[in-house]
Formats: C-alpha cells, sequence, structure tokens
C-alpha cells in the first residue's frame, strides 16, 4: 500500500509518496489499496467517479485531519476558512512569500508531507483513533459522497421560491419596525447582540435562539439567518445539479472540534425539517431515521453518575426541565435550550434554571472537576482521545466539549457497527445524534430492528449507567 499526498493543479494531478519522497509523479494512479491524502476531496471523488472505479480507496481529508490532531477550536487559529497554504503558514512549514506553481509543486508537497507526519505522531491517542475510528468513517462517508442522495428537484425549486419571499418580509421587519438596514450583514448581528449585553454562546445563530422568546429582534435575526441558510443549500442544489436527480454533498468527517461529521455544499443536516421533503429514497427503498433521545443529557447523566439525573432520563429530562422552570410541560424545546446552555457554560441563566441544576448535586461536582481540568491542564478531551486545547480566555465550553465529544464517539461507532454487521441498510445523511438510511422495502422492519439493537448496544458501551431510547421515523424529520 502507498500512502500518497494528491493534488490538483493547474489542470494536472500530482502525487508524492509520503514514504519516499523520490516517488513523485505528474499522474494519478488508481490502486484500492492506496491511502489518498488531500485537500481537494470533492475534486478526487469526482475524478475516481470519472474514471468508474468498482472499489473506494480511503481518502483523508486534510483539514478535517489537521482539526483532529492539532485539537485546536477556532478562538486560536485567528483565521478564517482552511486553505492549504494557510495551513502551511499556520504552522511555519512555508513564510507569506510562497507562491504554488508548476515550478515548486514538489516542494509544496514534500512540505505538505513532512507537516503531515509530524501531526500523525503528535499525539499517540489520537493516532491511534485516526487509524482505528477516523479512517472508517472517512471511507463511509466518501463512498456516499460519491454516489450522492437522492432529491426532489421540483419541491426545492418550490421551497426556494417560498424561502425568497419569507427572507424578504423578515427583511422588512427588521429595516421598517427596528432601523436594521442591513440585517443579513454579520457586523449588524454582532452588534446587537453587544448593545444587549447578550453574551455569545456557540454562534450568533445559537445566541438569537436562546432569545428569541423574549426578544422580538432576536426572533427575526434568527428565522433570517436559518432561511438564508436553507436558500442558500436548495439554490446550490437546484443551480449547481440543475434538473439532476442527486445531490452531491461534501463530507468532512471531522468537521468540529468535537468530530462531529460536517457536510457542505449543500448543508443537508441544517435544513429545517419543513425543508427536509425534498430528500427522497431510491426506487423500491424507504427511508429510515433513526435518533439518539435525549442523547447529551443521557451521556451527562451517565458520565456525571448523577442518579437524579439518571432517573429521569428513563422519563424526560426536558419535560421536567420545562415543568420545574418554564411551568409548563409542553415547552420542552425551550427547556432543551436552558440545557444546552447550561451544558456550554452560560451564566446567564436565569435563577430559576441555575436552581433546578444546583439541586443534582453529583453533576455540579462533575462540572467543577471538568472546568478545574481544564484550568490546570490547558486542554480537555475523553477517554476515546479527541482533546481541545484552551487559549487563555474565558473557557467557558469544557462540560460541552466532553459529552459532545463522546457523543460522536458514539455516534461514529454506530456507524461503522452498522457498517459492519448490516449490509443491506445503506446510509445517507449523518446527524449529530442521528442518520437516514435507505432499506429496501421488502427488508424494512428485520433492517430496522437490528439497526435499533446497534445503536442502544453501542450507546450502553460507553454509557452504562442508562438504558439508551431511540426514535425511528419512516421519513426524514
Amino acid at each position: 500500500m502507498k500512502k500518497l499526498i494528491v493534488a490538483f493543479i493547474e489542470s494536472e494531478w500530482y502525487t508524492i509518496n509520503i514514504e519516499d519522497s523520490d516517488d513523485f509523479k505528474k499522474t494519478l494512479n488508481y490502486s484500492p489499496s492506496n491511502l489518498y491524502i488531500t485537500f481537494q476531496t470533492s475534486d478526487l471523488i469526482r475524478e475516481f467517479n470519472s474514471r468508474k472505479i468498482k472499489t473506494f480507496p480511503n481518502i483523508i481529508d486534510l483539514e478535517s485531519f489537521d482539526k483532529q490532531m492539532s485539537q485546536e477550536g477556532k478562538e486560536l487559529r485567528g483565521y478564517g476558512d482552511w486553505k492549504a497554504l494557510g495551513f502551511l503558514r499556520y504552522y511555519k512549514v512555508i513564510d507569506s512569500e510562497f507562491k504554488l506553481s508548476i515550478e515548486n509543486v514538489k516542494s509544496f508537497l514534500e512540505k505538505l508531507v513532512f507537516l503531515y507526519n509530524n501531526l500523525l505522531n503528535k499525539d499517540e491517542e489520537e493516532k491511534r483513533r485516526f487509524e482505528t475510528i477516523e479512517i472508517e468513517i472517512n471511507k463511509l462517508i466518501f463512498e456516499r459522497q460519491s454516489h450522492g442522495v437522492r432529491i426532489n428537484i421540483d419541491t426545492a425549486k418550490k421551497r426556494c421560491a417560498e424561502i425568497e419571499r419569507k427572507i424578504y418580509s423578515i427583511k422588512n421587519d427588521l429595516q421598517l419596525k427596528f432601523n436594521i438596514f442591513t440585517p443579513e450583514n454579520i457586523e449588524s448581528q454582532k452588534y446587537y447582540l453587544e448593545k444587549n449585553n447578550y453574551r455569545i454562546i456557540k454562534s450568533y445563530r445559537y445566541t438569537f435562539e436562546i432569545h428569541k422568546k423574549d426578544d422580538e429582534v432576536c426572533s427575526l435575526f434568527y428565522e433570517l439567518i436559518r432561511n438564508e441558510q436553507d436558500l442558500d443549500s436548495l439554490l446550490f442544489i437546484v443551480s449547481h445539479w440543475g434538473g439532476q436527480e442527486k445531490t452531491f454533498a461534501s463530507f468532512h468527517g471531522f468537521g468540529t472540534i468535537t468530530s462531529r461529521i460536517i457536510l457542505r455544499q449543500p448543508s443537508l443536516q441544517n435544513l429545517r425539517k419543513t425543508n427536509r421533503d425534498i430528500i427522497i429514497p431510491d426506487i423500491g427503498m424507504k427511508l429510515l431515521y433513526v435518533d439518539y433521545s435525549q442523547f447529551e443529557a443521557g451521556i451527562l447523566a451517565s458520565l456525571s453518575k448523577d442518579a437524579k439525573l439518571i432517573e429521569l432520563y428513563n422519563s424526560d429530562i426536558y419535560e421536567d426541565l420545562a415543568e420545574k422552570v418554564l411551568k409548563d410541560k409542553a415547552l420542552r424545546k425551550d427547556a432543551k435550550i436552558i440545557f444546552y446552555r447550561y451544558m456550554y457554560g452560560d451564566d446567564s441563566l436565569n435563577k430559576e434554571a441555575k436552581s433546578y441544576f444546583q439541586n443534582f448535586k453529583k453533576l455540579e461536582r462533575f462540572k467543577v472537576e471538568v472546568e478545574k481540568e481544564l484550568k490546570e491542564n490547558k486542554k480537555i478531551g475523553t477517554e476515546f482521545g479527541n482533546y481541545r486545547h484552551a487559549s487563555d480566555e474565558d473557557n467557558i465550553w469544557a462540560l460541552s466539549h466532553i459529552v459532545q465529544s463522546t457523543a460522536s464517539y458514539i455516534y461514529k461507532k454506530a456507524l461503522l457497527n452498522v457498517q459492519k454487521e448490516v449490509r443491506a441498510a445503506e446510509f445517507l445523511i449523518p446527524m449529530h445524534d442521528g442518520t437516514v438510511y435507505q432499506i429496501k422495502e421488502l427488508e424494512y422492519d428485520g433492517i430496522k430492528a437490528e439497526i435499533e439493537k446497534i445503536y442502544k448496544n453501542t450507546f450502553k458501551e460507553v454509557c452504562p449507567q442508562i438504558e439508551p431510547k431511540l426514535n425511528c421515523k419512516e421519513r426524514f424529520e
């Protein structure tokens, strides 16, 4: 097996063997046993598709690899979108004067080899995870990227028109009622949050969601962002693939610092429920959407070993929180946001919410221990790798990182276990806590039962304190 760094530069493929730099070629030789390492994953997959290969090789996306091995969140990077040259400059492998050209392609690839090997051997725990989990996950998701996901193009076009009307209406409200004249501008959104002393939790969108019940402007901003995200995805589907039956999203196996799998262009995961019906199964197949119930809450209950929280998981933690804090069981979705705010270290929770969580004594002690570990060690992670380094700023995300990293590990193990044990289940779309599969109609009930069993057993192996619960539907919700 060869391990090759590959790049497409000025209409030509170039490869270099990471174990023999003299093995440099201006060509792309295919072998199913090779490992291909690239920062142009989508281009490489399209190239293999054009060759009609039957056995898909292992591919490593350098952006995801960097995210895993560096263990650094965005706050430590200080730059925007990931680029290959920016990657090399950040690690000081090249300087700001370096310009990529045909003449220095080999030197460029040699520098990528050098950095790849350095990062691979930086941390034995992460290397072990990379070799036993992430490479296998990459194979699964890149095969799906190669095959695409079937969509209803007519429904997608209809939704584009509907969403454009919604966005126009929301912008009108923000402009005419609140004098916010460029609401789509991120600086306008930032200004509003800062003016009202709203602490940024995770993202602007999430912060607007937190406050949308009590602040009409936050509600409008949230709706604007969500609709713009859906429109971007739907327009990409309609225009980029004009009339074809499938869309080919770009998959990233280690897409976030907590190792969540991310889809881009289009972001099928982030489609609102009302727009997810554009996803349809192949002829003769049915969709199965399986997801974990109270996923993060169950993980936190098991990790903290808080008996009261474990007992609530067996009924419904979010309903209890809604009843005790919001005085209405029906406000489960709002209660879930409060739970996430607590997990993320949001100290702006109201008195009732803070008092609610203080009743869980073991949970509170666990939270203090996790935050102390981060402060002392300047990094935090799980027993399955996936560490994250801290900056010198206020790192309120310690508990959230442990819970969400554990969630990613459980989820990826469930994906791989289904892939190995239930070959009749065809993986389509990964979510944070669930998966869309397609299954032959005649085999549906039996395959569904097998998948449910695997998902529950995988969760139970990591979190033995709880009895896992699932939601299963025949449509993507």
